[in-house]
């Protein structure tokens, strides 16, 4: 066997060395990322949000008692992790119950860091758009998929703003109507101030303050205040 074949078999064994290091890893923090929902994650959930999410035997054994507590639908009692793998089918075709799942496990999981259940549409398929759903997952796709959430009651709304932009709320969070028209006006630069609500949409101080601060207490903006600008809310995710 000449020397340079040697060394491929050698790079060949160390580079399925790395490979199987990667998936190892990737494997406990998929575990992880399941095992961080305690007992009481699940609860704060069924009570707060109406979502049961019991990934593990020791979480389903809660599972009776939380649904006839807070009366939570079936639809909204979800015992399988739902992968990349489940949602891609044979020739590249997309099963969209499984990728709404997918999408609504993804926020469930990441709720603490996102702090919001109201989502635009874009900032959800970037939760998705990854591993090998990556390049072939379409946002029309997911689209539809969400759409079978809200058929099925897993998901609370489907909100449309001016132009296409739409809004996805997961969870039954203080969202009204007053919010739709701020975010609506606010989606064509980006930020906005309260003079521009009070003018835009004929309304008082205080009621275009409130709507700000309950859209700044979900997350969706973001005050800064500056001598030059003054008071400004951005909207970083439209």
């Amino acid at each position: 066997m000449g020397i340079r074949k040697i060394e491929d078999e050698i790079d060949l064994r160390e580079a399925m060395k790395r490979k199987a290091a990667e998936l190892k890893i990737k494997d406990i923090h998929a575990k992880a990322s399941t095992e961080n929902f305690t007992k009481e994650k699940l609860r704060e959930l069924a009570k707060k949000h109406g979502v049961i999410l019991a990934l593990t035997p020791e979480l389903k054994d809660q599972v009776k008692d939380l649904q006839k507590k807070y009366n939570i639908p079936s639809s909204k009692i979800i015992t399988e992790q739902i992968t990349e793998n489940d949602v891609l089918k044979k020739f590249s075709k997309i099963n969209h119950e499984k990728l709404g799942m997918l999408a609504y496990q993804r926020v469930l999981m990441q709720k603490e860091e996102l702090g919001v259940g109201l989502m635009p549409i874009s900032e959800v398929y970037d939760l998705v758009n990854t591993g090998i759903l990556k390049e072939v997952l379409d946002i029309k796709d997911l689209l539809k998929a969400l759409k079978i959430l809200k058929k099925d009651r897993v998901i609370e709304e489907l909100q449309g703003l001016r132009g296409s932009s739409i809004m996805v709320r997961f969870f039954p969070v203080q969202y009204t109507n007053d919010q739709v028209k701020v975010i609506g006006i606010a989606k064509e630069k980006g930020y906005i101030s309260l003079e521009d609500i009070c003018i835009a949409l004929t309304w008082s101080q205080d009621r275009a303050l409130q709507t700000l601060k309950s859209l700044e207490d979900s997350g969706i903006a973001k005050f800064r205040e500056s001598l030059l600008k003054g008071k400004q809310w951005y909207f970083p995710s439209i």
